[in-house]
């Protein structure tokens, strides 16, 4: 099937020394049989400068890259992203995910068709059979991903979800824009870790729906760069969803939260991982008395 292009849609994929997971992420985008009008690849400080690691001839389709001298965390480099964006729909690819060929020809026609949808997403998976997620949800209290850890064969039906996961989605630029803080789309001081979360309430708080497409793939290859974060990042991925409830009354709710992480924490210190646990109750300590 020959690949068809519109003025539509444009993606953003932000990379921080992504390597060869970049490449494989940036193939499967060339290779899509709908291609984007641009994709916008935000640089964000890599020790190497992404085009000096750009294999010549990989990509056909039309393309810019910003780069930046420090990591801004995926919330700011798709916020630097956003600032020169002109089509009506973007994606927001994570650079270590792989779209399966006909993601966006799949994903494209249930965002355009409906009004009032701010964005849809593919069921995201692991490896070829366990699933990812497949949207975000809040429930008892507290945040959730949609099927993760089911397997694919599995799986009879699939709940549309509450919110959807900015590893691989395709959002209505109009609504971002809309529903901006400072002109920004995702809450900067989040950087990468339940800012999607964050993003679905305000969208929802202004009347949008999101969707799943179960019949677009993505393929979602852990540890992504954010992995390389550390402890630093555990404590943050603990903190940000206490600012998430604090800021959204009713997504999801502190004393939920505070249960989740004091039973992981004793678990932890059971298991003799005596850090880990600090870091997980340092990280809900952050989280309750940081801003909202």
């Amino acid at each position: 099937m020959s690949a068809s292009t519109g003025d539509d849609v444009e993606l953003i994929v932000v990379d921080w020394d992504g390597g060869e997971t970049l490449l494989n992420c940036l193939q499967s985008i060339e290779t899509q049989t709908r291609r984007p009008s641009r994709l916008i690849i935000v640089d964000n400080g890599s020790r190497l400068p992404v085009y000096q690691r750009l294999p010549k001839n990989l990509l056909s389709i039309p393309y810019e890259i910003l780069r930046g001298d420090t990591n801004l965390g995926f919330a700011g480099g798709i916020n630097r992203g956003m600032e020169i964006v002109q089509a009506p729909f973007v994606g927001w690819i994570h650079n270590d995910a792989v779209l399966a060929e006909k993601w966006l020809e799949r994903l494209f026609p249930a965002l355009s068709s409906e009004g009032k949808i701010a964005g849809v997403q593919s069921i995201i998976l692991r490896d070829k059979t366990n699933i990812d997620d497949a949207g975000i949800n809040v429930e008892n209290g507290i945040f959730l991903q949609v099927l993760r850890g089911q397997t694919l064969t599995n799986v009879r039906q699939v709940p549309q979800p509450w919110g959807i996961s900015s590893k691989a989605a395709l959002f209505r630029t109009n609504a971002l824009r809309e529903t901006a803080i400072g002109g920004d789309a995702l809450r900067a001081d989040l950087f990468g870790y339940y800012e999607d979360f964050e993003l679905c309430a305000r969208l929802r708080a202004r009347g949008w729906k999101f969707k799943l497409v179960p019949e677009a793939l993505t393929m979602h290859r852990e540890p992504s760069s954010a992995g390389r974060h550390g402890r630093r990042g555990f404590r943050m991925r603990v903190r940000n969803r206490y600012v998430v409830a604090r800021a959204h009354r009713g997504v999801g709710e502190v004393p939920a939260l505070v249960a989740e992480d004091v039973t992981s924490a004793i678990s932890l210190l059971v298991g003799g991982h005596i850090q880990f646990a600090i870091d997980r109750l340092r990280g809900a300590l952050e989280g309750l008395t940081s801003k909202r």
